[in-house]
């Protein structure tokens, strides 16, 4: 830790300590990792939706939204999955960086987690390798304490 790092420790220290005194719920502490959570999970059921759309897009070439560009067809979904995309990025980068300071930023943390490894939940856990078995079941106990269910891995 750099002195400038060691200085700012109390600073940071009072900063808590006055929230709680203010009488700011533990839940406040993480109320950005919350909200990007809930955004993160807004966008991520509008991919998902727009993922299965696209599938059934795919299987017909007559849809609706086609656009013909060059020799390639795009349809607006393809346009919107990379709009979602593109939204999804930051909020993901963001959690990633935001430090959990209670068991519900923790929570959002794992779900994020739980998404971008859902292939771990491709299997059952007794058919993964070791790492990736401790990892889920890491996932999934840091979820059930967070009272953070993984039903979007389910769909």
């Amino acid at each position: 830790m750099s002195p400038d790092e060691k200085s700012l420790m109390p600073t940071r220290v009072d900063q808590f300590g006055s929230l709680l005194k203010q009488g700011a719920t533990e839940s406040d502490l993480d109320a950005a990792l919350v909200a990007l959570g809930r955004k993160f999970e807004a966008l991520s059921a509008e991919l998902a939706a727009l993922q299965r759309t696209e599938v059934d897009t795919h299987s017909s070439v007559d849809s609706l939204g086609e656009n013909l560009k060059g020799e390639v067809i795009v349809s607006s979904s393809d346009e919107r999955i990379e709009a979602v995309l593109t939204l999804l990025y930051p909020i993901e980068r963001a959690i990633m960086a935001t430090p959990a300071m209670t068991v519900v930023g923790l929570g959002v943390k794992a779900r994020h987690a739980a998404h971008v490894l859902s292939h771990y939940w491709t299997d059952s856990p007794e058919r993964l390798d070791w790492d990736a078995q401790t990892v889920r079941l890491l996932i999934e106990s840091t979820c059930t304490v967070a009272g953070i269910g993984l039903l979007s891995l389910q769909q």
